[in-house]
């Protein structure tokens, strides 16, 4: 087993920790010397990146996920689920009718990160397994998702300099990338050309931590539709 997908970060041990306390769980039988089995936990982490106007309400299974509505770029953090597949249902914010759900299978003791992706009408979802960095390290981890449905292959560059991840093409997402901790600006760029298509903002990234950055938003959009953006999301 991954012990939490290469230590899941002691933040999401602790929350499971503290559930697990708060919900009464015995580890051990009182009828037995043998301790009982340890308990699994599942993490999924939920990010709106289809490039339209529309803000959601997300339900896994049938609870309610997020506290605000979760507009282009909205993320809901690190939840905490029993394994096994679970139905993740998008909503409007005024009708709880499903405008695009997908079971989803959670491994045990592992993280996982949905995307909303795709146009208005054609709704899509993509799942990666979060094969997160080491906390004990000296090093940041970054990630790079190509999830704006109109641009081709895309690399992940620092500004004038080195490309870090390179030729992520439409709902492709690379491993978690190990690299020097400290401020970088990142660059999205078209990999045929080499023409920079957004600029991201200077961001420290911290020794131990894992971050994801997605492209998303649509290179010729409609009025209607979210224009072409980079973001962040911190993972651990």
């Amino acid at each position: 087993m991954n012990l939490f997908t290469r230590s899941l970060s002691s933040r999401l041990s602790k929350l499971a920790a503290i559930t697990i306390l708060a919900g009464g769980t015995v580890l051990f039988n009182s009828c037995s010397k043998d301790p009982a089995p340890a308990q699994e936990f599942s993490f999924l982490n939920i990010t709106n990146a289809s490039p339209t106007l529309a803000s959601y309400n997300v339900y896994a299974g049938a609870n309610k996920v997020n506290p605000a509505a979760l507009g282009f770029g909205g993320n809901v953090t690190y939840g905490q689920y029993v394994p096994g597949t679970i139905n993740v249902k998008f909503t409007t914010t005024s009708n709880t009718e499903s405008v695009f759900n997908k079971d989803v299978k959670l491994e045990a003791n592992t993280a996982h990160s949905l995307f909303l992706i795709g146009k208005s009408g054609a709704l899509d979802y993509l799942v990666t397994k979060d094969e997160l960095g080491s906390i004990a390290s000296d090093k940041a981890f970054i990630r790079f998702i190509n999830l704006s449905p109109d641009a081709l292959a895309l690399d992940l560059a620092v500004k004038d300099g080195a490309t870090l991840i390179a030729d992520k093409a439409y709902k492709a997402s690379s491993t978690f990338t190990e690299t020097e901790a400290k401020t970088y600006i990142f660059v999205i760029k078209d990999k045929a050309t080499g023409a920079v298509k957004k600029e991201l903002a200077s961001t420290e990234f911290k020794a131990g931590r894992s971050y994801t950055i997605i492209a998303s938003g649509l290179l010729v959009p409609s009025d209607i539709e979210q224009t072409f953006t980079g973001q962040i999301i911190t993972n651990q």
